[in-house]
C-alpha cells in the first residue's frame, strides 16, 4: 500500500462511496476538503521537488470530462487505438523514465471517485457507438498499485463479460491480483504485465515488484481463467542488455503457455526533451538517461532507429523461440521501422484491427 502522508479531497468528491472507502483505509493520513482541485496548482513550483510530493500526497476527485477516450497516440508513428479509461492520473509508483512526470500539474496521485458515472458511460457507450473494442486502465498510472485501496476493478470487471465484445486489459508493474481473481474466469479481462530484467526494475522502476514477483502474479491470473499480455516497454539499452532480456523472456516462457497470451509489445525508450534533466535532477547518473538518443518527427528522444530496430530484431527473435505463435507488435513505431523488423508496415488502422481480432479470439 503505497505510504500517503497527506490527502486531499473535493469537496463534489466527499458524497462518494469510493471516498468513504478510501479515508476509511487510511485513517489517520490527515484529510483536507477543498473546494475544487485547482487550488493545488502550483506556482513557479522546481518540476522534481512537485513530482516528489506528489508521490506521497492522495487527491480524491471528480472527473468531470468523458472517462473514456482514444489514446493520444503520437505524430508520424502507428498507434495500436487502444481506448483509454481515465480513472485517475500519476500512481504511487517511481520510475525514473515514466513520461507522466513531463504532464504532471498537481503535486497528488489522483484518483476519480465518481465510478458510477464511469459504468453509466460505458453502458451508454455500448448502446450506440462502442467507441473501440480494447479498453485499459493502465494508460495514466498503474491499474492495480491502488486497486486493493479504491475496489475500482471489481465494479469494472463484471461489465466485461458477454454479451458485451469489448475486452478490459489491466495493466501493471505490481502484484495486486489476489482480491480480483475470485472474478474469474472471464477471457475478456487480460491482465498485463510490463517486464524489464531485473537489474532495469531496481535502477529505474522505484517501489514496483520485481521480475519474479510479476510473473507469479501472471500465473496466479492464468489459473483464475483470465487472459494474459506482456508489455516489454520501454525497452532499456545499455551494456548487457542482450543477456539480460534473453534471460527474461526465457522466465517468461517458463511461466506461461504461448496459450494464454494475448499479445505481447515491445516499445523503445523514448520521452520528451525536458523530462531528460528532471530524470538527472532526481536521480542519481545512470545508464538510463546516458545513452545516445536522436530527437524523432514527433518531438521525443528516441534511440537512432538502427539501435531500435536491433533491440525490436533480437527480442521477436527470442519471442519466437521461446513463445511460438504469439503475436507480437510495435508500440508507437515507425513504418520505416516496422518495415525492417517485420517486413511490412501497417497501414491506415491496420494494426488496430489485428489487435482487436486478436481480442476477439475464445480463450484456450
Amino acid at each position: 500500500m503505497a505510504r500517503f502522508r497527506r490527502i486531499y479531497v473535493e469537496a463534489a468528491a466527499r458524497p462518494y462511496p469510493m471516498t468513504q472507502r478510501v479515508l476509511a483505509r487510511l485513517g489517520g493520513v490527515p484529510v483536507t476538503e477543498i473546494p475544487h482541485r485547482e487550488v493545488l496548482r502550483p506556482r513557479d513550483a522546481p518540476a522534481a521537488a512537485l513530482v516528489a510530493e506528489a508521490k506521497t500526497t492522495l487527491l480524491l476527485a471528480v472527473q468531470q470530462a468523458p472517462f473514456l477516450r482514444p489514446c493520444p497516440g503520437t505524430r508520424d508513428y502507428i498507434c495500436c487505438g487502444y481506448q483509454v479509461l481515465q480513472v485517475g492520473l500519476n500512481c504511487p509508483f517511481d520510475c525514473t523514465y515514466c513520461i507522466l512526470q513531463s504532464y504532471l500539474n498537481l503535486p497528488a496521485v489522483t484518483v476519480f471517485v465518481n465510478v458510477e458515472d464511469l459504468l453509466a458511460e460505458l453502458a451508454a457507450r455500448a448502446q450506440g457507438d462502442p467507441g473501440g473494442l480494447r479498453l485499459g486502465t493502465g494508460e495514466f498510472g498503474d491499474s492495480l498499485a491502488l486497486d486493493e485501496l479504491t475496489g475500482l476493478h471489481a465494479r469494472l470487471i463484471p461489465h466485461f463479460r458477454p454479451p458485451s465484445p469489448r475486452v478490459l486489459e489491466i495493466k501493471s508493474k505490481g502484484t495486486g491480483v489476489d482480491h480480483l481473481l475470485p472474478l474469474g474466469p472471464n477471457p475478456q479481462v487480460i491482465f498485463a504485465w510490463s517486464l524489464n530484467p531485473p537489474q532495469v526494475i531496481r535502477e529505474a522502476e522505484g517501489g514496483t515488484a520485481g521480475l519474479e514477483g510479476r510473473l507469479r502474479a501472471a500465473r496466479k491470473a492464468a489459473a483464475a481463467g483470465f487472459r494474459l499480455a506482456f508489455h516489454f516497454d520501454p525497452l532499456i539499452y545499455f551494456p548487457g542488455w542482450e543477456e539480460a532480456y534473453r534471460r527474461t523472456v526465457a522466465r517468461l516462457a517458463e511461466t506461461t503457455t504461448p496459450e494464454a497470451i494475448t499479445w505481447i509489445s515491445l516499445g523503445g525508450l523514448r520521452f520528451l526533451p525536458p523530462l531528460r534533466r528532471l530524470i538527472w535532477e532526481r536521480f542519481p547518473p545512470g545508464a538510463l538517461a546516458a545513452q545516445e538518443m536522436v530527437r524523432a518527427p514527433d518531438g521525443k528522444l528516441r534511440y537512432f532507429k538502427s539501435v531500435r530496430v536491433e533491440l525490436y530484431g533480437r527480442l521477436r527473435e527470442w519471442l519466437a523461440e521461446a513463445l511460438p505463435g504469439v503475436f507480437v507488435y510495435l508500440c508507437m513505431e515507425s513504418p520505416r521501422v516496422w518495415q525492417e523488423v517485420f517486413g511490412f508496415a501497417p497501414v491506415g488502422d491496420e494494426l488496430a484491427r489485428l489487435l482487436d481480432d486478436r481480442a476477439r479470439l475464445p480463450a484456450p
